[in-house]
């Protein structure tokens, strides 16, 4: 796999406006969190094949601090489908607005080859005392393959109330796609979230 990492100065207007001016989920988590009295390192998933895109839920515990959870996430490892994309480049764009945007072109390998483009968008949002309290992330296809129609999806990083070092995560994906749409979906959200606990751990990612 072949990685490059950049940083390019380029105006906001250039990037896509369609994303909110204030980041928020996509929609309300609809599961709960897993059961345990030691915060589980797992997730609950729900998944539904709607008319218009697929929808992915992901609800879990990672035993890292805030900040520990977001670096991992900014992790190309992570956030990048490390199981389909064979070739990836990520530029990391200047911003005002968000504290992080990365841009990713994707290059899939198959009977017929693909590529897309992602875009994320980070925000930590302060307290009054300029304290990181959460992090809310969105990502978008914004252009590429005509057979990916929809693909968008939210994080959201949570201190758990009493523990430095345990945060909730929640994921939601949705995926119009020409093949496979739900199980494509859960295949990426479950594999980001084993990704993301490894890297946070130090340790090594599948070779899918």
């Amino acid at each position: 796999m072949l990685i490059w990492l950049q940083t390019a100065c380029i105006s906001n207007e250039v990037l896509q406006n369609d994303f909110p001016k204030i980041l928020e989920p996509l929609e309300d988590i609809r599961v709960e969190v897993p059961q345990g009295d030691d915060f589980p390192e797992e997730i609950v998933l729900l998944s539904e094949d709607g008319p218009d895109y697929a929808s992915v839920h992901a609800r879990g515990y990672l035993h890292l601090s805030l900040d520990n959870a977001w670096t991992a996430l900014r992790n190309d490892l992570v956030y990048v489908n490390q199981r389909d994309v064979s070739n990836y480049t990520v530029t990391e764009m200047d911003s005002d607005e968000y504290d992080y945007i990365f841009l990713v072109d994707n290059e899939v390998q198959d009977i017929i080859p693909v590529a897309f483009t992602n875009e994320w968008r980070h925000v930590g949002h302060q307290n009054h005392k300029e304290d990181v309290i959460d992090v809310v992330v969105r990502w978008r296809k914004i252009e590429g393959t005509d057979f990916i129609q929809l693909l968008e999806g939210s994080v959201e990083i949570i201190p758990v109330e009493g523990e430095d070092a345990v945060v909730e995560i929640r994921i939601i994906e949705h995926l119009k796609a020409t093949l496979d749409q739900e199980a494509n979906a859960i295949e990426f959200v479950t594999d980001m979230a084993e990704r993301w606990k490894l890297v946070g751990h130090g340790e090594s990612i599948p070779n899918y």
